[in-house]
């Protein structure tokens, strides 16, 4: 049995350009067979190495003119945010007047400035700010509002995000942009909570408050709901899989319930089947308990929304 040739180091590690590999005497046949991924003309990636965006823009770095950068759907992924859909394709964006790269595999855009690049696992992304106005252009307002709150968790402020947006005029989707500021919340815990506070919000009913803490009578700390009408003493949790799956998470949460309701509060758990599957039961449900509390019925205009504005710090 013939000998199996050796790749050579960075051959066998990470992507390559084809050129580089042949100049430094691997055959062509060994970069065309079951050894390699071809994730673009002219480029091979080591079938040893796992198969991730961060490894597929690496390999398209190679190949792609040096002012491009990442942008919309991939920058969002790559910044570990949350995308409603990804079509595979790796978006790129040029500066204004620079050819749009045509390479298989790619989106091209234009309109990238340079001040918003960062790096980001060694490649330039554009900063997650300007991608939210990039992505208003096309993205549906409940999938903003929900890329903005996981913003708020680890990459930005309201100030820093209100001020991108407001800095940028006469663009595509800006109108989207501002409405979903109005909606942004900081300290949400998931995307599907974001998704529930906009069911309960879509529904006529007012906002709830995130992640308020309570207090006893003494002061002593019981829960941190994830939604709540504090005034109401209703508490609204969303309970992902791994509230159920988790043994002791899910002793936290009994206990935690357990608090509450020996305070006075109204406690309603939800999951993803109560928010995705029977949001009319679910909505049905917290009204209930608001018309129970306030002894009338309530809708969102009457207490109002509060802006993005509102919520910065003074």
């Amino acid at each position: 049995m013939p000998r199996r040739p050796t790749v050579p180091e960075p051959f066998s590690s990470r992507p390559f350009r084809v050129r580089d590999a042949t100049s430094a005497g691997v055959p062509v046949d060994v970069l065309d067979g079951p050894r390699f991924r071809r994730p673009f003309q002219g480029v091979r990636i080591p079938s040893s190495v796992p198969d991730s965006l961060v490894t597929t823009c690496q390999a398209a770095r190679l190949v792609l003119p040096r002012e491009v950068a990442f942008s919309h759907e991939t920058a969002v992924l790559l910044c570990e945010l949350p995308v409603p859909a990804f079509d595979g394709d790796v978006d790129v964006i040029v500066p204004p007047g620079a050819v749009v790269p045509r390479l298989a595999g790619t989106d091209g855009h234009v309109g990238l400035d340079p001040a918003t690049v960062i790096e980001f696992h060694g490649l330039p992304v554009v900063r997650p700010e300007r991608t939210f106005v990039h992505l208003a252009a096309t993205w549906r307002l409940d999938d903003l509002v929900v890329l903005g709150d996981a913003m708020l968790r680890r990459w930005t402020t309201p100030d820093r995000l209100h001020d991108e947006v407001a800095a940028l005029t006469r663009r595509r989707g800006i109108v989207r942009a501002r409405e979903a500021l109005r909606l942004i919340r900081p300290e949400v815990d998931s995307p599907m909570e974001t998704r529930l506070r906009l069911l309960i919000v879509d529904a006529g009913l007012p906002c709830p408050e995130v992640g308020v803490n309570v207090v006893d009578e003494t002061g002593a700390w019981l829960a941190r709901p994830d939604l709540s009408y504090p005034h109401l003493k209703i508490a609204i949790e969303y309970d992902g899989d791994h509230h159920r799956t988790d043994q002791r998470q899910w002793r936290r949460d009994r206990y935690r319930d357990e608090q509450l309701r020996d305070a006075g509060w109204i406690v309603i758990p939800l999951t993803a089947d109560d928010v995705l599957r029977h949001p009319r039961r679910t909505i049905d449900r917290i009204r209930r308990y608001v018309q129970l509390r306030t002894g009338a019925p309530v809708d969102h205009g009457e207490i109002g929304v509060p802006s993005m504005r509102e919520l910065r710090s003074p």
